[in-house]
């Protein structure tokens, strides 16, 4: 009886110690913005507003987008990358006109944030931009960009989109 019951307690507490190994095994973090590669139809409610290829460069140290906008001649290219030295997250952004941003951050809670400082050639003068992606349930990924004026006591939603899959 003494054996049963140590083989059923062993039974239990093995599978659930490996489950939990699992979920507490740390994402490398030069992987942690690999779930917005792809190529993507990107929508704003039901309207299609653009197509976005994400793809990997350089053996997968940078990410580079490619936006072209659906319904006006608007283009713009980005590039990602981690900095192990920092531990910090970094983007350039580039649009046809020459317009960009200078973006730093981290993955933290499911989400990858973004945040620029008040060099970036974008927007208002003195405005401060944070974007934010997040990897939905269903695979689509959610983006916010958000503006501030004011040293981010209030933030002002610039773009909210959802990427789905190109078929």
């Amino acid at each position: 009886m003494k054996s049963f019951l140590i083989l059923i307690i062993v039974v239990i507490c093995i599978p659930s110690s490996i489950i939990a190994q699992k979920e507490n095994k740390p994402v490398d973090p030069t992987r942690q913005f690999d779930f917005w590669v792809g190529d993507w139809d990107v929508y704003t409610e039901e309207n299609l507003v653009g197509k976005n290829k994400i793809v990997f460069l350089q053996n997968k140290n940078v990410i580079q987008e490619n936006w072209v906008s659906e319904k006006e001649n608007f283009t713009g290219t980005s590039y990602s990358f981690y900095n192990p030295k920092t531990a910090k997250w970094h983007q350039i952004w580039i649009d046809k006109n020459g317009n960009n941003l200078l973006l730093t951050g981290e993955f933290s809670d499911g989400k990858m944030v973004l945040t620029s400082g008040l060099d970036s050639n974008m927007g208002e003068p003195n405005s401060k931009h944070r974007i934010t992606w997040t990897q939905l349930t269903n695979g689509n990924v959610k983006q916010v960009w958000e503006s501030t004026t004011d040293s981010g006591k209030s933030w002002n939603v610039q773009f909210q989109g959802i990427y789905k899959k190109s078929n």
